[in-house]
């Protein structure tokens, strides 16, 4: 056999080769949504990802591949898949491309994006619970800063209000006790300015997705200056700032034996561990950690109690059915207690209802943290995973044709007696990674939607129609606008 003959058969034998791989590979590659060069499929992407996404799976099933900017992701719409998949370590990881700047010790343990992570959730929960969470001392707080909210509010009877604007500084007050074990007061400086960055916070939360789906384009955003990225960076650290200089405050005033919030707790966990060299409890891993409670329990909460009340404006019907269980449960004179939910169907109905129509988070982005199998498909180490709770919200299958509709009573019994949750509602996300404050928001949504729809009632300007579409942010929240309170008699 000649050279050039031997170079010939070499040269079949690799595209043979490179033919077999690739035909066996494609069998295990995901399906997916073709895009352009280097942009990927975001310019087909619409205002509402969400809703693209669940649309997409109609067409590539609900597991499918999509590239974004230069971010491969593998798409999950399926409520069986998501539960298989978060049941898992493997999808334990966060991703590292979202652009928050989390400290050197907390990127150097990988306390928040690695299977560390269970460490600092196992610890976070049970501080939680010792501190009170869903126990009658939590609830008499959230009591107290409701009853301030109230008179507030009483002074704006009868003028068109924004009422997001008096929900941020309760509802912060509430997580700032639990981590800090103080609350501020309304005209106190140092709440207002924080009140202004959560605000900011909420708004600018959008424009982290140029980064997200571009990490190459983080220099270049700071070279350009752009205004609303620049911002929200110092946002977050100004909120880091706060929660730094509250740690360095309990450092000093540290006592074992009076354990009084959150940051004393996770402190004295620092101390006991410091000899460790794995451990993954340090003191800028606790500035990131009460960094995101304060902002996450701040914001999710307002915007939950934020979207009951434009429901009520907007549905005056389902609003009078709550303040008819209300007056028959609660009376008119006495404050609700969380108890009190059990003989309450339709409003914890009507929360329910409210998490699966507006979902809330509607999308959620994880990582994988080594190779893994998912629904017969190869899914390797590092992969960003993009879970669309949007989709399990609103999949007819589940919910019935009518998914777009507002309807409390799919979670009432036919009697309208009992309150039906079946397991897919997951408003908290499903397994390892699901909200670990999800029995505080519970009860501070319940108790703040009874106590305001027990004193007003609530309304659209006149002239006016509630907006119901959403904007999309750190969460999927109502487009700010004006209500009006009236007080009942």
């Amino acid at each position: 056999m000649d050279l050039i003959t031997l170079i010939f058969v070499a040269f079949l034998i690799v595209l043979v080769s490179i033919w077999l791989a690739t035909g066996k590979d494609a069998k295990k590659r995901l399906p997916g949504p073709s895009g352009l060069p280097i942009v990927g499929y975001i310019p087909f992407m619409t205002k509402k990802p969400y809703v693209k996404l669940t649309e997409l799976s109609k067409k590539y099933g609900s597991l499918y591949s999509v590239r974004l900017g230069s971010l491969d992701l593998v798409v999950i719409t399926d409520y069986e898949i998501m539960k298989e998949a978060f049941s898992k370590d493997a999808f334990m990881g966060k991703s590292k491309n979202v652009p928050i700047q989390f400290s050197e010790e907390t990127l150097r343990t990988e306390a928040f994006t690695g299977l560390p992570w269970k460490e600092q959730r196992r610890f976070s929960i049970h501080m939680f619970n010792n501190l009170g969470f869903g126990k009658t001392r939590m609830e008499e707080h959230i009591k107290e800063e409701i009853l301030e909210l109230l008179e507030i509010m009483s002074e704006y009877v009868g003028k068109p209000t924004s009422l997001s604007v008096f929900l941020i500084p309760s509802m912060s007050n509430i997580i700032a006790s639990v981590l800090f074990g103080k609350r501020l007061k309304y005209n106190d400086p140092e709440r207002q300015k924080l009140d202004s960055l959560l605000r900011e916070f909420a708004k600018l939360a959008g424009t982290l997705s140029s980064q997200t789906f571009f990490p190459w384009l983080k220099p270049l955003m700071s070279y350009i200056n752009n205004k609303n990225y620049s911002r929200i960076i110092e946002v977050l650290e100004e909120i880091k700032v706060y929660c730094r200089n509250e740690i360095k405050q309990h450092e000093a005033a540290l006592d074992p034996n009076n354990i009084r919030d959150f940051l004393d707790g996770y402190l004295l966990e620092v101390e006991k561990k410091s000899n460790d060299p794995n451990t993954t409890f340090k003191k800028g891993v606790l500035e990131d950690l009460s960094r995101g409670f304060f902002a996450a329990g701040s914001e999710t909460v307002r915007v939950t109690v934020d979207w009951m009340l434009c429901i009520c404006a907007a549905y005056t019907q389902v609003q009078k059915r709550i303040q008819a269980e209300i007056d028959e449960v609660v009376g008119r004179e006495r404050f609700p207690t969380w108890q009190e939910r059990l003989r309450m169907p339709y409003t914890e109905a009507a929360i329910a209802e409210l998490m699966r129509w507006r979902t809330i988070v509607p999308l959620n982005m994880r990582c994988t943290l080594q190779n893994t199998e998912l629904n017969g498909y190869f899914i390797p180490k590092h992969t960003t995973v993009l879970s669309v709770f949007w989709a399990i919200d609103h999949e007819e299958n589940l919910w019935g044709k009518d998914v777009h509709d507002y309807k409390p009573e799919r979670f009432l019994s036919p009697d309208g007696q009992k309150v039906l949750k079946p397991e897919h509602a997951i408003p908290f996300s499903v397994g390892k990674r699901s909200c670990p404050g999800k029995s505080l928001a519970e009860i501070e949504v319940f108790l703040y939607i009874v106590a305001i729809l027990q004193k007003f009632d609530v309304s659209a300007p006149p002239g006016k129609e509630i907006d119901l579409e959403g904007e999309l942010g750190i969460s999927l929240q109502p487009k700010q606008q004006d209500l009006c309170l009236k007080l009942r008699h």
